[in-house]
């Protein structure tokens, strides 16, 4: 009787961690298929900022996307990066960001989702990390953080990011280095 009890209360756990796992691996995809897409920001008279969040290496999936800020008016390149979703629990993730080693090579290929699978993570030469928290349904946010990797953001600013499925937009809060200063934008999606 012993055994045939131990016995059950396996399956019992397996299926229970199988549901857990299948859980985090529904709230991974509703992450990640609300910070991908393409936003589009005015930042001031001049400027107007298209952001490209797009899948590659789909044979991991919701795992990886390329990210390229471009400066609509002058067609310059702001940033590029991959950024990779790591699951924490249900509720939080690590955004992994790297920087790569020749961001050249990828200009424009947020178009050509396809062209990563030529490369490996042997691409990257550096990242940093970034801690989002689920705050509401397809609502995710990061805490207040020093980024110095960010090109975009100057060194020792505190940068915070939202995401928003519902009203899909991307909001950023800049508090500038040693001021109270705070600059926000909202990035639409397209």
């Amino acid at each position: 009787m012993k055994k045939l009890f131990l016995l059950l209360s396996l399956i019992l756990l397996s299926f229970v961690g199988f549901a857990q796992n299948k859980s985090t691996e529904d709230d991974i995809r509703q992450f990640y298929t609300t910070i991908k897409g393409d936003y589009t920001s005015q930042i001031n008279d001049s400027i107007i900022l298209t952001l490209h969040l797009t899948p590659i290496w789909e044979y991991e999936p919701y795992r990886w996307l390329y990210m390229e800020a471009v400066n609509d008016s002058t067609g310059a390149i702001v940033e590029q990066k991959i950024i990779e979703i790591q699951a924490k629990s249900e509720i939080s993730y690590n955004v992994v960001v790297h920087d790569l080693a020749h961001p050249e090579q990828f200009v424009g290929k947020w178009s050509n989702r396809n062209y990563f699978d030529g490369f490996n993570t042997g691409i990257f030469k550096g990242k940093s990390q970034f801690h989002f928290m689920k705050t509401l349904d397809y609502e995710y946010q990061t805490s207040w953080n020093k980024r110095k990797n960010l090109k975009c953001f100057p060194s020792g600013d505190l940068i915070h990011f939202k995401f928003v499925q519902e009203d899909e937009r991307l909001y950023v809060k800049r508090l500038l280095s040693g001021t109270s200063n705070l600059v926000g934008f909202t990035f639409y999606k397209l």
